[in-house]
């Protein structure tokens, strides 16, 4: 993503989370410029990510929905790639998580490849965490934790762990598109 000695323009999803923020801290420091996805532009959650060094020339923030496909279309305008982030985490036990949040986190992560492939991005990045492989009874323990061996759907269930269920048996770790 760098052209003639210039870096490029990339888009992080939902910016103003924690593990995002840090790689926007990351890309602005190394010359990117930036475009964050944001649920609020107003949020007093999301103003550190004005205060990063570099910010002000070059962030820029998007009011945008995972669930709503125009908006994504319009944060990734003028973007060579894609760090897919944002997820729905619930702060409290959800009563539905197939609908609250496996549903939701599917169809955003679905939005978020469609708008890639339709802004012609070249390279998307799909973010999950250890939890995704982290899980598993059956994990020989002479091997590293990876693909290989994905959290099992049944234990997650068993101890209620949504957001593992949706890492462990959706996330993509890594896309690039043609």
């Amino acid at each position: 993503m760098e052209v003639a000695g210039q870096k490029g323009r990339v888009c992080v999803t939902g910016a103003g989370g924690y593990v995002a923020s840090w790689l926007v801290k990351l890309l602005l420091s190394n010359g990117y410029k930036v475009h964050g996805t944001v649920r609020d532009l107003s949020e007093e959650k999301n103003a550190h990510l004005r205060k990063l060094e570099k910010a002000s020339e070059n962030l820029q923030l998007f009011k945008a929905d995972l669930l709503d496909y125009d908006t994504l279309k319009a944060a990734f305008a003028g973007c060579e790639g894609v760090f897919h982030v944002a997820s729905p985490v619930p702060a409290t036990k959800v009563l539905d998580p197939e609908l609250e949040v496996i549903t939701p986190a599917v169809n955003g992560t679905l939005n978020v490849l469609q708008a890639c492939s339709e802004k012609k991005i070249k390279r998307v990045i799909v973010v999950s965490s250890i939890a995704a492989v982290l899980l598993n009874s059956h994990w020989p323990h002479d091997k590293l934790q990876d693909e290989e061996y994905w959290s099992s759907e049944e234990f997650c269930r068993m101890i209620e762990v949504t957001l593992v269920i949706f890492e462990a048996f959706v996330s993509v770790p890594y896309c690039e598109m043609k």
